[in-house]
Formats: structure tokens, C-alpha cells, sequence
């Protein structure tokens, strides 16, 4: 591994090499110990867009409502053990608002913030003059209240998934995003899991069904920057993924990756290369699956984004010369 400015560039690799580190594959949870990893479907087939009618060309669906005081989705799709799935998620409009509203940034907040700032700069100054303070007096109060400024920013945008860069540049937290949701879709890994203990699914099945989600049941859309004032950084938060049947690569990823966290001891990172975001799991890849390596560990490649059926360890080929191209790509650990 080796760093090339504030980028980590980490070789990408292909093949079935064990992991004698590890022993044994990893697994989901304690509950699912004997579910060993599989190779996952070869190929790369294209699924049926999901329709609010039910009528893919292979049973994919989305049946999006709203009515008596809450919010439904029920989902239907195809995944890669050619086992048709039909989830369902629900929600109280009161609880959905209330998520909704708390992701995103409002440069109005941050204007209080910096009024906030500028008023005790003034005051400071104030005080230091009628007091004959000194010019460094004056100097001290004002980096004081910069620095109290400059926490109090950092927690808000924190607050509201995001954080704050070198040079004033925000972007969303992804590992916090999907550290925070991971719980609040509880419910949701719960329906996988039922059906993944039916049919006796495996860890890599699992990790197969969660993707063809995403990829297939969710349809393709780019969500806007600013939404009613609000910056979004172009991505919406997992249940809001869900209720709304809709998302782009980071917002599909980002619903994938809080899903798989309620697997015990799931290890996943995130992906980003220019222009595009993915992510990849902790397992031993099979041959011909692509990986990419953090901290000496290998991670099989997802793509969550769609509309393709790419099964773990496959990715479009505008993604694979992405992550081979000039300008590398940056790993962001989840867990």
C-alpha cells in the first residue's frame, strides 16, 4: 500500500488467493457460522427495470405508497441464485420527516454561525478598547471566537452527515452514514435474513441478494445538489432511499453497505474514484473476482449502482478503468 498525496492508491488485483490470516471466510454473524462463502454467478446479465406495476420482464417491481399516516415500499427482484425475493419496508410519516429533515446542511444555519462568530469579535473588541487592551489582546479574542466558530461548524456539519475539509470544502460522511443507518434498517436486514435462513443462504448469497436490491429493484436517478435550500451532496439517506424507490452509485451504496452492517462481523469499505462511488466487502475472492486491498486484506468489488446485475467481484468496465486509471482511487473504511 502506498500513499500518493491525499489519495490512497491501492493496487487492484484479480484472482483466488487465501487469506491463511484469516482461516476461515468471514462470516456474517456468530448465528451464521456455518454459512461458508460461495462463488458468486459468472457473467454479467442485465435485470428488468423495476416498474410500479409489477411488471419487469423478470418479477423486478416497486410498489411505492403513501397513505393513512405512513409510508410503504415493497420490492420485488431476481438475485444472483435465481431466487425471485419480495421485501417490504414501512414507516410513520412523522418518523420519516423527522429522518428526512436530519440529513443536510443549510447554509442559513451556517450564516447564524458565522453572525454568531462576527458579534463576539465586535464585543471582544469592544471590551479590549475600552479597557485599553492591547493589539494582541484584540488579536487573541478574535482567534478565540475563530476557533470556537470553527468547532461549532464542524459539529454541525458532523450533525448533519457531513464533514469539512482542507480548504472549506464539505462532502458527505459516507462511513458515518452508514454507521448511523445501520440500525435504523434493522428491520429491513431482518426480512433478508428470514429468507436468507429459509433457503440457506450463504455469506456471499447474502451479500448477492442485498446488491441485486440495490442494483435492480432501486431505479437509476441522480438526486439534486440543493433541495428546498438544503445541500444534499447529491446523495439521499438510506430510508429515504428506500421509500422513494430511487438513487445514484453513492446512494445506492450507502443503503447497501448500512443493510449488510447488521451482520456481526461484516468488514466493508467505500470506493470513490472520480465521478463514481462503490464499495467492497471483506471476503476471500474467487478467481476472475476483482478486489482491492486495505490495511493487507483483500475486498471483493460491488457495484451497487445499476441498472447492470453485476454479482460480487464484477464491475462495469467504465468502473474498472476508472480504478485503474492515472488518477487512483481513495478508500473510506465503514467498519
Amino acid at each position: 500500500m502506498r500513499e500518493t498525496g491525499s489519495d490512497w492508491r491501492i493496487p487492484l488485483g484479480a484472482g483466488a488467493a487465501l487469506l491463511a490470516a484469516l482461516g476461515v471466510a468471514l462470516r456474517l454473524g456468530a448465528e451464521w457460522d456455518a454459512r461458508l462463502v460461495v462463488r458468486p454467478v459468472d457473467g454479467q446479465l442485465l435485470a428488468g427495470d423495476a416498474s410500479d406495476d409489477g411488471g419487469g420482464t423478470d418479477g423486478t417491481f416497486q410498489r411505492l405508497r403513501r397513505a393513512d399516516g405512513e409510508r410503504s415500499a415493497e420490492y420485488g427482484f431476481t438475485n444472483f441464485n435465481q431466487d425471485h425475493m419480495v421485501i417490504s419496508y414501512r414507516i410513520a410519516d412523522s418518523a420519516f420527516e423527522r429522518y428526512n429533515d436530519s440529513f443536510g446542511y443549510r447554509p442559513a444555519d451556517i450564516s447564524a454561525l458565522e453572525r454568531r462568530r462576527d458579534a463576539e469579535i465586535q464585543s471582544s473588541y469592544k471590551k479590549l478598547v475600552a479597557a485599553h487592551g492591547t493589539q494582541a489582546q484584540v488579536n487573541a479574542a478574535a482567534a478565540a471566537a475563530e476557533s470556537e466558530y470553527s468547532a461549532a461548524l464542524n459539529a454541525y456539519l458532523e450533525s448533519r452527515g457531513f464533514v469539512l475539509e482542507k480548504g472549506g470544502v464539505t462532502r458527505v460522511d459516507m462511513p458515518e452514514v452508514v454507521r448511523t443507518n445501520g440500525p435504523l434498517l434493522k428491520p429491513l436486514a431482518e426480512t433478508f435474513d428470514r429468507i436468507a435462513t429459509s433457503r440457506g443462504y450463504r455469506s456471499m448469497d447474502i451479500i448477492g441478494a442485498v446488491l441485486s436490491f440495490v442494483q435492480t429493484a432501486l431505479k437509476y436517478r441522480e438526486p439534486p445538489d440543493v433541495v428546498g435550500g438544503k445541500h444534499t451532496g447529491g446523495i439521499l439517506p438510506p430510508i429515504t432511499t428506500v421509500v422513494s424507490g430511487w438513487g445514484d452509485c453513492d446512494t445506492k451504496t450507502a443503503l447497501a453497505a448500512s443493510l449488510l452492517s447488521n451482520w456481526a462481523q461484516m468488514r466493508m469499505v467505500g470506493v470513490s474514484v472520480p465521478g463514481h462511488y462503490l464499495m467492497a466487502v471483506l471476503q476471500i475472492p474467487d478467481q476472475g473476482d476483482l478486489y482491492v486491498e486495505y490495511q493487507g486484506l483483500q475486498y471483493v468489488l460491488l457495484e451497487p449502482a445499476g441498472p447492470a446485475w453485476l454479482p460480487p467481484g464484477q464491475v462495469a468496465d467504465t468502473t474498472s478503468a476508472l480504478l485503474n486509471g492515472s488518477d487512483g482511487y481513495r478508500i473510506y473504511p465503514f467498519f
